[in-house]
C-alpha cells in the first residue's frame, strides 16, 4: 500500500520561513523545536561551541549535517525501490544502518509533506512497517552514541509526525503504533530508539506546549 504523497511549498512570511500546504500556512516542526529550544540547552551547546573553538565546532556541524543529508537520500532511493550509490565516505554509516533497512517491511510513504491542524507541518523520513509495526521514522546520524534523555527533541519531532500522519490519513483507517528514532554511527552499529503509542502520547503533550510557546514568540504567524 502506498500513501498519498503531498508537498508542501516554502513561503515567507515576515520574513520567516513557512509551509503552505492544503491551503494553510505553518511552520516545520523542527523550527517550532528550534525556536523554543529550552535555555539550558542553548547553554550547553554554547558552552560545547567555546570549549572546541567556534571554527573546529563549524567543522564538525558542517561534517554532520553533509553525511546526514546523503545519508537521507540514499535510504530514500533504497525504500521506493531504487538504485543506490553510496560514496566512501558515507560507507560506515549506511553499513551502521543497513541492518536497519534490511527489516523494513514495507514503506508506504518517502519524505512526504503531512500538517496537522494543531498548527505545523511535519516531513517523516518514512512511514513503514517495521518489526510487524506500523511506525513514523527518522533517520540520524551521530558522531558518538547517544543516550535516551539527550534525544528529547527527537521524540518530540516523531510524535508531532505520528498525529499528523494519522490525521491527514484518517480516512485509510490506518493508525501508527510507533516510532522508530535510528541513529547512525560511523563506526558502531546504529542505535535504535523506539517510541509506543503512550510514549508518543506523552511526548505529544510536551510538543503542543512546545508548539504554544511558538506561536506566542511568532504571534504574527497565528
Amino acid at each position: 500500500m502506498q500513501l498519498q504523497r503531498y508537498q508542501a511549498k516554502t513561503v515567507r512570511v515576515n520574513r520567516r520561513r513557512v509551509y503552505e500546504i492544503n491551503g494553510y500556512r505553518y511552520p516545520g516542526v523542527t523550527t517550532v523545536l528550534s525556536v523554543t529550544k529550552p535555555a539550558e540547552a542553548r547553554k550547553a551547546l554554547y558552552e560545547w561551541r567555546q570549549r572546541i573553538g567556534q571554527e573546529a565546532a563549524q567543522s564538525i556541524s558542517n561534517k554532520a549535517s553533509s553525511a546526514g543529508t546523503r545519508l537521507h537520500k540514499q535510504i530514500a532511493a533504497f525504500l521506493q525501490g531504487n538504485a543506490v550509490d553510496i560514496p566512501a565516505d558515507i560507507g560506515g554509516y549506511w553499513e551502521s544502518m543497513w541492518p536497519i533497512l534490511n527489516q523494513v517491511e514495507e514503506a508506504l510513504l518517502v519524505e512526504g509533506a503531512v500538517w496537522h491542524d494543531a498548527g505545523y507541518v511535519g516531513f517523516p523520513d518514512a512511514v513503514m512497517t517495521y518489526q510487524g509495526k506500523l511506525c513514523v521514522c527518522d533517520w540520524k546520524t551521530a558522531i558518538k552514541p547517544k543516550k535516551r534523555e539527550w534525544i528529547s527533541d527527537y521524540c518530540l519531532q516523531v510524535s508531532a509526525y505520528a498525529q499528523a500522519v494519522d490525521q491527514v490519513y484518517e480516512a485509510t483507517g490506518l493508525k501508527i503504533e510507533g516510532a522508530l528514532i535510528a541513529i547512525a554511527l560511523d563506526d558502531a552499529p546504529a542505535q535504535t530508539f523506539w517510541l509506543d503509542q503512550a510514549d508518543l502520547q506523552t511526548h505529544w503533550h510536551q510538543f503542543q506546549q512546545r508548539l504554544a510557546e511558538y506561536y506566542v514568540l511568532r504571534p504574527q504567524l497565528s
